[in-house]
């Protein structure tokens, strides 16, 4: 994998993206829609997966060497970091957790 993460198997052998705590976590969030993407990079996505997750919705954007560039929440109410990452096998650090940014959705640019 790439430096944006590296693969981890749990115990219960489900597959984890560790993301290394390099960037800060950009929220972007769309309260109309329910919805809030985490970025870690500014990469090209090369594909997009579903993300296994307890009971919600989740997508997973990689770049070509397997490293995540995001991940799209759908149905949320809670936009915090950390209950966004709760019920889905993504580490990420501490430090980085802590130096979050959340902005409005529609305020990035392309």
């Amino acid at each position: 994998m790439s430096a944006g993460s590296s693969p981890h198997i749990g115990k219960n052998g489900v597959k984890a993206f560790v993301i290394p705590a390099t960037r800060t976590p950009v929220v972007e969030v769309d309260t109309e829609a329910t919805a809030a993407y985490v970025r870690f990079s500014r990469a090209t996505v090369a594909r997009t997966m579903p993300l296994p997750g307890k009971d919600s919705l989740a997508m997973i954007d990689l770049d070509q060497k397997g490293g995540v560039i995001g991940i799209e929440f759908i149905g949320q109410k809670d936009f915090s970091i950390r209950q966004l990452l709760r019920d889905f096998p993504v580490r990420v650090p501490a430090a980085a957790l802590n130096r979050t940014r959340y902005v409005t959705a529609d305020l990035q640019t392309a």
